[in-house]
Formats: structure tokens, C-alpha cells, sequence
């Protein structure tokens, strides 16, 4: 009788150290007993992420700081300067019969094309 109180109590004990340590809920219980199963989604979540990183081409070339904001068509000339700072180059070009002005920016890897005073093309080198 008095080994199975001794077990008892020490059960008893053993559950208390876990929950006190782990506080356990019904949420992270499910979670515990469904991770194996989705824990293989996750991984091919991760690594479609990790390959897209890696397959991206850089903004800017490696140590050169530019603004994060993001250049886009419609972008008026004074915006643009005022992310990338002044082209290296200008070229006035004639495309389907338009006048068009072509902004290089060598350093950041752009070509950005201008008509009627908005972007319309940008160019990755």
C-alpha cells in the first residue's frame, strides 16, 4: 500500500513539474501532435522561399546604398532624381514615332524611359 501511495505521489509530482514548465494548452497540444504532419508543409514553404531569394537579382549591386523606395512607371523625372540622384547618361531616342528620353544609370543596373515627362520603361542590366 505504501509503495503504490509513493508512486502516486510521485506521478503526481511529475505532472506538476510539466505543467508548471510547459504550461500547457489545448492549442499548443493540437499543434504538438500535428507538427510531424505539417511540419513537411513548412519545409516546402521554406525552401520555395529560400530558392526565389536566391534566383531574385539584386536592386543594387552589393555595398552601393540606395533608397528602398521603389521606382515605378508613371514617376514624374523630379522623382526619380530625387531616389537615384542624376542619371549617367541621357539619350533622346525616337520609338514608334514618339519622342522619348532614356535615363542610364549605370552604377544601380537601370535604364528607365520617359514620355510625356512619366516613366514608362524601366530596364534591369
Amino acid at each position: 500500500m505504501k509503495i503504490r501511495g509513493l508512486l502516486v505521489l510521485a506521478v503526481a509530482g511529475g505532472v506538476g513539474y510539466w505543467v508548471v514548465k510547459t504550461h500547457p494548452t489545448a492549442g499548443r497540444l493540437v499543434d504538438g501532435l500535428t507538427r510531424p504532419l505539417m511540419g513537411s508543409k513548412a519545409a516546402v514553404k521554406e525552401s520555395e522561399h529560400n530558392r526565389v531569394l536566391d534566383e531574385a537579382a539584386p536592386a543594387a549591386h552589393e555595398g552601393e546604398q540606395y533608397s528602398t523606395t521603389t521606382v515605378h512607371e508613371g514617376m514624374k523625372p523630379a522623382e526619380v532624381e530625387e531616389l537615384l540622384g542624376r542619371p549617367d547618361r541621357i539619350e533622346e531616342i525616337s520609338e514608334k514615332g514618339k519622342r522619348r528620353v532614356r535615363w542610364v544609370y549605370l552604377s544601380a543596373g537601370r535604364d528607365l524611359v520617359f514620355e510625356e515627362g512619366r516613366v514608362v520603361s524601366i530596364a534591369v542590366r
